[in-house]
């Protein structure tokens, strides 16, 4: 895999985002002076506000996703496309028990794992033999070959997919639900946790979000679902026999875990 840039700079803005609002200790240590350059552009144009709004509204959909997965309280995730989110960090530095399975494209991978150890040796985190780093392209299919020298089968296990899902078209989107649905049978107890955005903010910050996405992230966001209804159906219509639904209205969001 030689990654993906778009998608690297995408994980870096959300990296500065949390930074920017200090949610966590080690956010900050992903953000380069590149992407400060670009967001000090942006904040010339839009007004500060607007980027707060954006910001907060990002970072309360992580904090959403925390909160399922504190109630689910699976003993080994899988994150799929995880970017330079601090979670697998955080979870692993708290708990040494958890098993933590970070997967994203090579370039994501490598970078993060370089600051990671970076921190380590700063004496700013601990070497965690329960976190793991692999390179993975989410599309390609067969993840439990690629991630079973670091699972257990007889562990409750979730699969997460944050924001990943918005980036992929029909097609796409089936196939990951299919390769997460084979995923999720290699275990006991299982279930994926993911979300789907019931609308865009409208006015000047829906503009602003839009220019970002194109001009400067340069990628597409999808919609595969309108509403709880769909998603129940989708998931029944794959064979999954428990759906749990939830709607967020601070994130425009509905949750769903299914398994």
């Amino acid at each position: 895999m030689k990654g993906n840039d778009k998608i690297a700079f995408t994980a870096e803005a959300i990296a500065l985002m949390r930074a920017e609002k200090g949610t966590d200790k080690y956010s900050q240590y992903f953000v380069s002076e590149d992407i400060k350059k670009k967001f000090r552009r942006i904040s010339r144009v839009a007004p500060k506000r607007l980027l707060d709004k954006i910001f907060v509204k990002r970072i309360r959909l992580s904090f959403e996703l925390d909160k399922i997965i504190r109630d689910y309280r699976p003993t080994q995730i899988v994150e799929l496309a995880c970017g330079y989110s601090p979670r697998g960090l955080i979870l692993t530095q708290k708990n040494p028990k958890i098993a933590y399975i970070e997967t994203d494209f090579s370039s994501v991978i490598e970078k993060k794992q370089e600051i990671i150890n970076s921190l380590v040796k700063m004496g700013k985190v601990k070497k965690r033999k329960n976190h793991h780093l692999v390179p993975l392209d989410s599309l390609e299919g067969n993840f439990f070959e690629k991630l079973k020298p670091f699972l257990s089968k007889n562990k409750k296990t979730l699969v997460i997919a944050e924001t990943l899902t918005s980036y992929l078209n029909e097609e796409e989107h089936n196939h990951l639900v299919k390769s997460i649905e084979k995923l999720l049978g290699k275990f006991k107890e299982s279930a994926y946790l993911s979300h789907e955005s019931n609308k865009m903010l409208s006015g000047v910050l829906g503009k602003l979000l839009l220019f970002y996405r194109d001009r400067v992230a340069k990628t597409r966001s999808y919609k595969h679902f309108k509403g709880k209804e769909e998603i129940r159906k989708y998931f029944e219509g794959r064979g999954f026999k428990v759906i749990r639904l939830s709607e967020s209205k601070r994130t425009n969001n509905f949750f769903y875990l299914v398994s």
